[in-house]
């Protein structure tokens, strides 16, 4: 969808990584009420499927800074002109496969705003490791995992996210 500023044209896409369908689910809901697209970034060698190894893993991946290889982002994403992105929290970071995301794309200029999932309340941590590469972060959100009882105000925060990047 292209949306209007001040008489320029401004395309907009979602994109991001979900491993428990938290993320998965807030993108989708911000691209239909936003009208654009909307992109999931895919691990090409899936994590492990016990849930304790996939965060063992996927903490060590983005602890020491790894970009495993991904899928599912079409190549010309540098034509969207701003990019939503959305990742769960690992080890109070960005899922690794964002961080390669970002580097592999060299998108990092084209990202506007951040949605962020956690089920330990370690969203500052990850926003701050984030703003050191995305500099032209103006809206973000910390979401809280639909298991904890932090969860109970991701509508509303949402809510104001979306609106607050119309």
């Amino acid at each position: 969808m292209y949306i209007f500023q001040e008489d320029i044209v401004v395309s907009r896409a979602v994109v991001f990584y979900s491993l428990s369908g938290n993320t998965r689910e807030a993108a989708k809901d911000i691209a239909r009420k936003l009208g654009i697209s909307v992109f999931e970034i895919d691990l090409v060698k899936p994590l492990p499927k016990n849930t304790v190894r996939q965060m063992l893993v996927g903490g060590m991946q983005s602890t020491f800074g790894k970009k495993p290889k991904i899928k599912g982002v079409p190549d010309n994403i540098d034509y969207y002109d701003e990019i939503i992105l959305g990742t769960p929290i690992w080890a109070g970071l960005p899922a690794s496969p964002v961080n390669t995301f970002i580097r592999k794309y060299g998108v990092a200029d084209k990202i506007h705003a951040v949605f962020t999932f956690s089920g330990g309340g370690d969203n500052d941590r990850c926003i701050a490791q984030l703003s050191k590469n995305l500099k032209n972060i103006k809206t973000q959100v910390a979401l809280a995992d639909k298991n904890s009882e932090m969860a109970k105000d991701n509508k509303d925060k949402l809510e104001k996210f979306i609106m607050d990047i119309k």
